[in-house]
């Protein structure tokens, strides 16, 4: 295989991308300036370098001086809620609506319906962990906000299945978003008026 073929094979393994797609990325990038290859490059290597996956509710971040736990799990955010989430992206769509103030965890994807090893997908014995050591804490509610959509409605069913004997052997709450997220909606791509609501009306 060629060079162009290698890296549209890597271009496919993002998201949503197909093999036309990938292809066009590298048309791109052969038709561009030498010095714009060069900072992308080195643009790459920096994501090694200066982030970082925080140990405690394992969303990415800059890379601090030491430590293994970003600003959120270290800092002086209401420790009495967890928002469970699936991915970055939908993390940062919550801290963009500013109507969450607590802490957060990355739940790391969704479960699809007929898969056989759903642990395998997600961080459930982590979540669990993490709720343990958040009631020490004064940990009261746990809030699942997964997308509205087969996958993530599968997901939160799962989760909560799951997490039932420990909240409640915790007293702790466990509550999923309000309808304010139309069905097949994701969270990632949800305004912040429709976030504000969701997260009012979690039941």
């Amino acid at each position: 295989m060629s060079a162009i073929d290698n890296l549209t094979t890597s271009f496919m393994k993002f998201p949503g991308i197909g093999t036309r797609q990938a292809k066009r990325f590298v048309y791109f990038l052969l038709a561009q300036d030498p010095l714009f290859l060069e900072q992308i490059s080195h643009e790459l290597a920096e994501l090694q370098t200066t982030i970082a996956q925080c140990s405690s509710c394992f969303r990415f971040y800059p890379r601090q001086n030491g430590g293994n736990l970003c600003n959120i799990c270290i800092g002086d955010h209401d420790g009495t809620t967890l928002l469970v989430v699936e991915k970055d992206t939908d993390f940062e769509s919550v801290r963009r609506s500013g109507s969450y103030a607590g802490k957060y965890f990355i739940l790391g994807g969704t479960i699809p319906v007929l898969e056989p090893n759903p642990d395998s997908r997600i961080r459930i014995k982590e979540l669990t962990n993490r709720i343990k050591e958040g009631a020490k804490e004064g940990l009261s509610e746990v809030i699942l906000a997964l997308s509205a959509n087969p996958e993530g409605d599968f997901t939160r069913e799962y989760v909560a299945k799951n997490l039932a004997p420990l909240v409640k052997k915790l007293s702790v709450t466990l509550t999923t978003l309000g309808r304010g997220l139309s069905t097949g909606s994701e969270l990632e791509y949800s305004d912040s008026e429709t976030l504000k609501y969701a997260l009012k009306n979690r039941s």
